[in-house]
């Protein structure tokens, strides 16, 4: 049995998490607040939550919104700035929860949550696509995170997918986040219509037929394709997973997704099946849980 805290920039998540299963979990609102005036509290109710139910969680994991390596958080363009350097015991020394801790980048807890008790069930190598805001990525191989030298291996929505396409929030041009998230989908529909709508407005015109909501979605599977071909070609993945809130238009996404994969990847590499996540929000309370157990053997 594990504690399970989620960060991100509009709220921590937490939970108590039994063999992939979440018993109970509420949520707190960050507030743009530094780490010493939100995880002490977060901490408090969760020993509370553990003390009501009788159970006592041996570790806990700790998935936070930016890669982490030499024991601490590099970056983090979503958190107060104090959250970013600080070492990974400073937090869980805030959270005081008494049991070993182990922490790890949200994206890469999301795929080893699917791989725990999620569409990664079964598989022992895939790659985890987040799509959401940002792109983000994960390779499990073997059942367990490939996390390369600074943490940051499966980053794939900062490969280039277009070299004079937009330019990307890391300061680079044609990431395939400048043009799969769903922040790009809607900078891209506005650049081309003059209206300011929605993701989800976008989807559903997308899938009325008009054309220039089409032609984003299109756009953006043509560089997700690319992505994946990257990685089959570096990883060969049995499956690639699709997790975050703009997987709910994948159908819009795959004709293009799979044409272009299937273009540029060697045969060998091929079938990759494209799959749909299935946790959803609470995929990284799972995979932190899983990883602190992990970490704790």
């Amino acid at each position: 049995m594990e504690y399970a805290v989620d960060v991100g920039g509009t709220k921590i998540a937490y939970a108590i998490v039994d063999k992939a299963r979440i018993l109970a979990e509420d949520s707190v609102a960050t507030d743009g607040l530094p780490p010493e005036e939100r995880l002490p509290a977060v901490g408090k109710t969760l020993r509370a939550l553990a003390k009501d139910r009788g159970v006592r969680p041996f570790c806990a994991g700790l998935s936070l919104p930016g890669p982490i390596a030499h024991g601490a958080l590099l970056h983090a363009p979503n958190l107060h700035g104090a959250w970013v350097g600080r070492s990974i015991s400073e937090f869980f020394s805030m959270l005081d929860l008494g049991v070993p801790g182990a922490a790890q980048r949200d994206a890469l807890l999301g795929g080893l949550g699917e791989y725990a008790a999620g569409a990664g069930q079964g598989l022992q190598s895939f790659a985890y696509l987040t799509l959401g805001t940002g792109v983000g990525g994960a390779l499990i191989v073997e059942g367990h995170l490939l996390l390369g030298a600074d943490g940051a291996a499966g980053e794939i929505g900062h490969l280039t997918a277009e070299p004079r396409g937009p330019v990307c929030g890391c300061g680079r041009r044609g990431c395939v986040e400048a043009i799969a998230s769903g922040t790009a989908i809607a900078k891209i529909y506005t650049a081309e219509t003059g209206e300011e709508v929605h993701g989800a407005e976008i989807a559903r015109r997308a899938r009325s037929g008009e054309r220039a909501a089409k032609k984003v979605f299109a756009r953006a599977g043509i560089a997700l394709g690319i992505a994946c071909a990257a990685w089959a070609q570096v990883a060969n993945p049995q499956a690639v997973i699709c997790g975050g809130s703009l997987a709910q238009s994948l159908d819009l996404l795959l004709p293009t997704l799979e044409r272009t994969l299937h273009r540029r990847a060697w045969e060998a590499n091929l079938p990759l099946p494209i799959l749909p996540a299935q946790l959803g929000g609470p995929a990284p309370l799972v995979g932190a849980a899983h990883y602190a157990r992990q970490s704790a053997r």
